[in-house]
């Protein structure tokens, strides 16, 4: 699915930054539900120049780590906007 880390920007990083290449549809595997223990995402690696400017390098990759929490920290604690459940359930009705 996703190469090895760079080793490069892995040392560098202390083992925290974990930025990988998709191996592309002949990389795809079939697992066992059951051999799962943790879900990733791997997103695309932007960048951000100091003039603001974003860049997305080609088939560049990084690994985030329980990706619902990291977006729900961003988002705020539960219960401090109490019409969020409402309006993520009416966005599947």
């Amino acid at each position: 699915m996703f190469s090895p880390p760079d080793q490069d920007i892995l040392e560098l990083s202390h083992h925290a930054a974990y930025i990988c290449r998709h191996g592309g549809p002949d990389a795809l595997t079939v697992v066992d539900v059951k051999t799962i223990n943790a879900v990733v995402a791997m997103v695309p690696d932007y960048q951000v120049t100091v003039e603001g400017n974003i860049i997305t390098p080609e088939n560049v990759f990084s690994l985030v780590e329980s990706p619902f929490l990291k977006l729900a920290a961003l988002r705020g604690a539960p219960g401090e906007d109490e019409d969020a459940i409402d309006d993520a359930t009416d966005a599947v009705d």
